[in-house]
């Protein structure tokens, strides 16, 4: 009989995630091009309220595109291209073993169609590496992180069309090359099933240039599917120790009610989110997306050799980002993945998210049941408006509770048996928020000192939460023995 697994393995890897887009900046320099990330205005009248970026149609893309009526955020970031060394250095002071961030495509193929890579971004980047290398610390790197280059947009309709498959690989094969004694842990693509949140910024479709919405959102991710399996074809050839990964938001949904209806309705919706992992892991499209597809008037282009290589060419390991939870109701819901109900017995931050450890819990217990790989938690945070005081410390007891739950959670799907390698948080200091693009909404350790409109002095100052964490890492996760959920 197996023994009773206790607290968190040996080799736990602890850290924290960020994305190129919301925290580099530097956003025309060493050659680097436009992305789809740079285009995304911040608008202060939408109260809090998620802009609805990622569903765009032509005439607002070339509204957001250079004009200097807005601001841009993105374009400054939190100055990281610049500033890492003084990032990293604190993230080695909190005892960070891995650090999950993303190459900007941008920065390597400013258009996403040249023949030759950008050699200043190459650079760059090996620069990054060598910094984390001297602090131990791990990095783990995501290669498209809604950052597709703006021309593939234009010319191509995003990934609706087959033609982004080998510029993808293409781009990976470079990183592949390039960083293949730097970097073991690969996620391809960030967040693969989020087109019903992230389609402008994942998939760079523009609606009005489709007949069938739907159905070029899902022509994408099969496109998406293919050029991931030959990026991992790719990497076995070019270091056996690759580890390559896919990374899946947590979508997974409870039913409102214990009526029949909202339990089949939640059943059906959840099934939607397993597909995308299916496809990565199992290796072959389900039945259930078969039929789905056939009742919704969607026609999926596959070629011939599509599936054999889907099949073949699985991934290694799982990551899951988590931050709260949602319900259903079949009065209310219909099967959109962005369509639910508010949850009465969770508590909600200002952006609507509302804050269930324990889902969690189940949520990775039942990845592990379904898939039986390797998983990581690849995000998981509280955004929140944190108050920097006279003296310059911050006071983010919200923060500590939320996280706190959060990775008892995550231990006790370890301690009954789910195979979880590391914990990164999102973010470890603060960055640009990528649903409504202002940097108030803050989640780090490290208070940044800019505000929405990037004025501030952009120091760096250690909120309460940088002493908690920084503790949780010390004792591996064993200072929390006394969170209850």
């Amino acid at each position: 009989m197996k023994q009773v697994r206790k607290g968190f393995p040996k080799d736990f890897l602890w850290g924290g995630a960020v994305a190129a887009n919301q925290c580099e900046g530097a956003w025309k320099e060493a050659g680097k091009g436009m992305s789809t990330a740079d285009i995304h205005p911040y608008l202060p009248n939408l109260n809090r309220k998620e802009l609805d970026f990622n569903h765009l149609d032509s005439e607002t893309f070339y509204r957001f595109k250079d004009n200097e009526e807005y601001y841009y955020p993105n374009h400054k970031g939190v100055e990281f291209y610049h500033r890492y060394k003084e990032y990293f250095a604190l993230l080695h002071e909190m005892g960070f073993t891995c650090f999950r961030m993303s190459i900007a495509w941008t920065r390597i193929f400013p258009n996403g169609d040249e023949k030759e890579p950008n050699v200043e971004g190459l650079k760059h980047y090996h620069e990054v590496f060598q910094e984390l290398k001297k602090y131990g610390i791990e990095p783990i790197v995501t290669m498209s992180h809604y950052e597709m280059p703006l021309h593939l947009v234009e010319k191509y309709n995003g990934w609706s069309s087959r033609e982004l498959v080998d510029l993808f690989v293409k781009y990976c094969e470079v990183l592949l090359k390039e960083y293949k004694d730097e970097v073991t842990y690969w996620i391809v693509i960030n967040q693969i099933n989020l087109i019903q949140y992230e389609c402008f910024g994942s998939l760079g479709i523009l609606k009005d240039k489709t007949e069938n919405y739907l159905q070029a959102q899902y022509q994408g991710i099969h496109h998406q599917f293919v050029a991931s399996a030959k990026v991992v074809e790719l990497a076995r050839t070019i270091n056996p120790n690759f580890k390559m990964g896919t990374m899946l938001a947590d979508c997974i949904i409870n039913p409102f009610t214990c009526h029949p209806k909202d339990v089949e309705l939640t059943m059906r919706r959840n099934r939607m989110q397993y597909f995308f992992g299916d496809v990565q892991i199992l290796g072959e499209y389900p039945q259930f997306a078969i039929q789905y597809f056939n009742e919704n008037n969607i026609h999926l282009d596959i070629q011939a050799t599509d599936l054999e290589l889907i099949k073949k060419h699985t991934v290694d390991f799982l990551c899951v980002s988590y931050y709260y939870s949602r319900c259903v109701s079949h009065e209310k819901n219909g099967m959109d993945a962005a369509d639910t109900v508010d949850n009465p017995y969770l508590k909600a931050n200002e952006w609507g998210w509302a804050i269930n450890p324990q889902g969690l819990y189940c949520t990775m217990s039942q990845y592990w049941d379904r898939y039986h790989i390797p998983m990581m938690i690849g995000e998981n945070g509280f955004g929140y408006v944190d108050v920097l005081e006279e003296d310059h410390s911050v006071h983010d007891d919200y923060r500590i509770d939320y996280l706190g739950k959060h990775i008892r959670a995550l231990q006790m799907a370890i301690e009954d048996g789910a195979d979880i390698f590391a914990y990164c948080s999102w973010a470890p200091f603060d960055i640009i928020s990528a649903g409504t693009a202002e940097i108030s909404k803050r989640y780090g350790y490290i208070y940044v000192d800019y505000d929405d409109y990037g004025k501030g002095s952009g120091a760096l100052y250690k909120k309460d939460s940088f002493y908690w964490y920084k503790k949780v890492i010390e004792t591996n996760g064993e200072s929390l023995s006394d969170v209850v959920l």
